[in-house]
């Protein structure tokens, strides 16, 4: 008979403890620094993502390619405007989503109210952790090569993914040595494959780093010639770009012209922190195609 309240009590013992754990985490990235990657960063950039998610006047300066406020994100990646940008642009309607490289496989995000009605299939390369919603299922394999019938997506959204198709993915993503591969064209096998799930008049959010082309290994960063070849080859009835720009002070939106000379800070190449604490990309390009 007690089984029921004891459980109940367990559950909220370990809830107590992994809040302290995170707050403890929080702490420690801010009293050492706030440098990016160190212990306690995640923790403390999903805090920020859900403060930010949760803001209206943010999310309502995304969805009109407004300014930022001053130092937004600051030392934060590029998640801080690729989250908030594609959600801005969702509607609230029941509606079968792909996500096209598992981004979103976060609770803060799966339960945002953009997404709350939509049956979300999340495909990725490799087993990961799993959210126990019966609206979102799990689907692992290629992207250039999917199981799915034509025109069976509402909606897809792959944020910071095709600049890792065909390029080494068992240094992050995968164990399986066929990902370790050399095929920088290969995203745009990808962009249309999209286009074959993707419903007539279908949407799909595309975000990728962007700036002076770069080869990294494991990924690659778009230039302004690669956008436009997305764009191209995925041949829609119409296309957005949105572009949005790191710098000392934070994100803001920016322009082609004005993020084309940005570099990407790879802290897996990277023994130590350039002047701006940029944590990843220092621009992106956001595209929303409608098929």
């Amino acid at each position: 008979m007690m089984r029921g309240p004891l459980l109940a009590i367990a559950q909220r013992m370990r809830k107590r403890f992994q809040t302290d754990r995170i707050s403890r985490l929080i702490q420690n990235y801010l009293d050492s620094g706030r440098k990016p990657w160190s212990t306690g960063y995640a923790e403390y950039r999903e805090k920020m993502i859900s403060e930010y998610l949760s803001n209206e006047d943010l999310i309502s300066r995304f969805r009109s390619n407004g300014f930022l406020p001053e130092e937004y994100g600051n030392r934060l990646d590029e998640r801080v405007v690729e989250f908030p940008w594609v959600l801005s642009r969702l509607d609230f309607s029941e509606s079968v989503l792909l996500d096209a490289g598992s981004a979103l496989n976060f609770p803060c995000l799966t339960t945002h109210r953009a997404l709350i009605q939509k049956q979300i299939v999340i495909y990725t390369l490799s087993p990961e952790e799993v959210i126990r919603d019966a609206r979102i299922s799990y689907v692992y394999g290629d992207l250039r090569r999917t199981l799915f019938r034509d025109e069976c997506f509402d909606e897809i959204v792959s944020i910071s993914t095709l600049e890792h198709i065909g390029m080494d993915n068992t240094l992050l993503y995968s164990g399986d040595s066929r990902f370790n591969e050399k095929r920088p064209e290969d995203y745009l096998l990808a962009v249309q494959e999209f286009r074959r799930l993707l419903k007539p008049g279908g949407r799909l959010f595309i975000t990728v780093p962007y700036g002076v082309y770069e080869n990294h290994g494991w990924l690659q960063q778009f230039d302004r010639a690669m956008v436009e070849r997305v764009r191209r080859v995925f041949d829609g009835s119409r296309a957005e770009v949105t572009y949005y720009r790191y710098n000392e002070d934070g994100w803001n939106v920016s322009t082609a012209e004005a993020c084309a000379d940005c570099r990407y800070f790879d802290i897996h190449r990277k023994s130590g922190y350039d002047p701006d604490y940029a944590a990843a990309a220092r621009a992106v390009a956001c595209l929303e195609l409608v098929k």
